[in-house]
């Protein structure tokens, strides 16, 4: 999978370290806003990182909704929790949502066309921030 070196995975978790993400905004995003540098004490995770986990575990559906609701620090423990057949969303285990998806239609689960759609929407979202 293209986004293993951004993120870890444990029982059905995930987390961020601060190398992780900032390498994914410069390197794959092309994002350069310094809220993503490692050494910034407001750091945050990228949310076109938190964008890309979550597609590389649900898929991509022929219509998709997503809302940015929190900024993720780095070591927190996340999981993307099923409200229910249309609706996901990436909470802390507090159950704090940061990012909620809404889908319809068909679900495509192929992981070539997945990383396709991700790093051509990042490419074009960290351009807010070149």
């Amino acid at each position: 999978m293209f986004l293993t070196p951004y993120f870890s995975n444990t029982n059905h978790q995930f987390q961020f370290t601060r190398e992780q993400a900032s390498h994914f905004a410069k390197r794959v995003a092309g994002d350069y806003n310094p809220i993503h540098d490692e050494d910034n004490k407001r750091f945050c995770v990228p949310g076109d990182l938190l964008f890309a986990v979550l597609l590389s575990k649900e898929g991509v559906s022929q219509k998709m909704r997503f809302d940015f609701s929190g900024m993720v620090n780095d070591g927190v423990a996340l999981h993307i929790e099923n409200k229910c057949e249309k609706e996901s969303a990436v909470v802390d285990e507090a159950g704090k949502e940061y990012l909620h998806m809404s889908r319809e239609g068909e679900t495509n689960l192929n992981p070539e066309f997945i990383e396709h759609v991700v790093t051509n929407y990042v490419q074009f979202s960290g351009m807010n921030f070149p």
